[in-house]
């Protein structure tokens, strides 16, 4: 009926693969579904999937006063579908009718053995699906949380920021952002070998320049004019330079003007992709001898900082970690 109707503006776009399809339109071979009609078991609906009609051929508009009218070749056409849509409806419902259960006749006088027994059963499941879902979700936020350490090779603004507080949580330090009334910084972070503020930069394409040094300056000075504060921290510039880079294509991170300055102000350098690398070994084999090191290798560095390797001996790679705990 359908297809009598409008075989003639039908284009099909898509073959329908895969086993069992329920075929209702195939190509002239006969070899390739076209179309398919799939009938839902429990109800009298039906999903039907047809080639391509063009709604919008040119004989169907009207243009008039710079507005476009549905012509009436358009309107006879609207008339045809939806009285075609509605017949197949019709016939697909009369060959697979389902009359919708009563409200009283799920009244317990009614129930059947079987039927109580398999509601318990679906109840038990439902209750596994609702723990095993909160689970996941468990997991996935602690997988999230997991996955911001990789911030400090691509990320920069506020992400960056937290990433490096993270960081260097990891490593030893009390570390965190300062905001009062008068001054803002983007990490003060201290142990008990000094304390020390710090600013992050992130560039796309380019090495961090001098001008951060700057901006480092001033908010060492506004620190030590705070009543608490005794002596100047140290300043420590981090720099995500290349950051939309893979790291083995990266030039160094910092310009020479930048680092020349570094040094003539007693201020340490530090790469964040570097940093990264001190992250995964300590989260991997936590040490705190190499943590100290890497503490003391910011408080001391002047420039470039370069971080120490992490000692071998006890070094594991997450998979060597897991095959050990296999065993």
């Amino acid at each position: 009926m359908f297809w009598k109707e409008f075989e003639g503006v039908s284009q099909y776009k898509v073959v329908l693969t895969g086993e069992k399809i329920p075929a209702c339109l195939v190509t002239k071979n006969g070899d390739k579904a076209v179309g398919a009609l799939y009938r839902n078991k429990n109800s009298s609906g039906s999903l039907v999937l047809l080639p391509d009609i063009d709604f919008y051929p040119d004989d169907f508009m009207v243009h008039k006063d710079e507005s476009k009218y549905w012509s009436s070749a358009a309107k006879q056409f609207a008339k045809r579908i939806i009285s075609v849509i509605v017949a197949l409806d019709r016939a697909l419902r009369s060959t697979g009718e389902i009359t919708p259960e009563p409200q009283w006749s799920t009244n317990a006088e009614y129930s059947l053995i079987q039927e109580m027994l398999l509601n318990q059963e679906l109840l038990k499941v439902e209750e596994k699906l609702e723990t095993m879902r909160r689970a996941k979700d468990s997991l996935l936020d602690k997988l999230k949380a997991s996955r911001r350490h990789r911030g400090l090779l691509f990320e920069k603004g506020k992400p960056l920021e937290n990433a490096i507080i993270e960081g260097l949580t990891i490593m030893g330090f009390q570390a965190a952002q300062f905001k009062d009334s008068n001054s803002e910084f983007d990490v003060v972070f201290e142990s008990e070998e000094g304390r020390l503020i710090g600013e992050a930069e992130g560039k796309d394409n380019k090495a961090i320049n001098v001008e951060k040094l700057r901006q480092l300056a001033m908010n060492i000075h506004e620190d030590l004019q705070r009543e608490e504060v005794t002596k100047p921290a140290k300043g420590v510039l981090f720099g995500n330079a290349y950051r939309l880079s893979p790291l083995a294509e990266r030039g160094t991170p910092f310009t020479e003007k930048c680092i020349s300055a570094a040094q003539s102000s007693s201020t340490a350098l530090v790469a964040t992709y570097q940093m990264f690398q001190v992250v995964r070994a300590l989260l991997n084999n936590p040490s705190e001898a190499y943590a100290s090191s890497c503490r003391k290798a910011i408080l001391d560095g002047v420039g470039l900082v370069i971080f120490p390797k992490p000692p071998e001996e006890d070094f594991q790679s997450p998979i060597e970690q897991l095959v050990g705990e296999g065993k």
